[in-house]
């Protein structure tokens, strides 16, 4: 299968730390301990439960990266960008609410991603989107369950295409997905009561 379709084939994650930590250096660019320490408190602050990068790690990572064909490579990095756009794209979107709180962690995230001068400066050829990459997918889970709804809300509304104010036409995508279990719960239901608790078949033929 094609690497640009295969979510397997676009694993991005982070290695375990070599016993030389005192690797630094990034291509061309030195990763300074004030620098990283900055990455660090912003995933915090984004998402409390991921886990701390070191320099160590982001060096391995980013020789590993090197490593691929550069097809591959451009499409591990791409992946993540897209998260981060379709995530951009829900918090301007009038017709979906977003909490304040995620709303504020969503903006720091692709407030970092906007930045040129950044742990990995995006000037440098392919390594320097690594850090951006990084950081969606170390991030992502804070964000993972409402970006889901949000791209099945997308779907609904361009299929539907439901009238009304943005509270109407949300209440009737979550309408639909209420009808669409409650349909999948019946039908579980009437296979459980077939294959299990139903009556027996009646005999087609009969031995005398």
């Amino acid at each position: 299968m094609n690497a640009l379709h295969d979510p397997a084939l676009l694993d991005l994650s982070l290695p375990p730390e070599s016993r030389d930590s005192r690797r630094r250096q990034v291509g061309p660019i030195e990763l300074r301990d004030a620098a990283v320490q900055r990455f660090n408190h912003l995933l915090a602050q984004i998402a409390p439960n991921a886990p701390r990068v070191s320099a160590d790690q982001l060096v391995t990572l980013a020789r590993w990266l090197e490593a691929q064909p550069r097809e591959r490579a451009v499409a591990i990095l791409s992946e993540r960008l897209a998260r981060a756009e379709h995530l951009r794209r829900m918090l301007n979107d009038t017709d979906w609410e977003v909490g304040a709180e995620t709303r504020e962690r969503a903006r720091m995230l692709i407030g970092y991603l906007q930045q040129v001068d950044d742990l990995i400066p995006d000037s440098q050829p392919l390594l320097g989107q690594l850090d951006d990459a990084l950081l969606v997918e170390l991030a992502w889970p804070a964000f993972a369950d409402e970006t889901l709804d949000y791209g099945d809300f997308c779907r609904f509304r361009a299929v539907e295409q439901p009238r009304g104010t943005p509270r109407e036409r949300r209440l009737a995508w979550e309408t639909a997905c209420l009808a669409e279990v409650a349909l999948l719960q019946q039908r579980r239901q009437v296979r459980a009561r077939h294959y299990i608790g139903g009556e027996p078949l009646p005999a087609l033929f009969r031995v005398s």
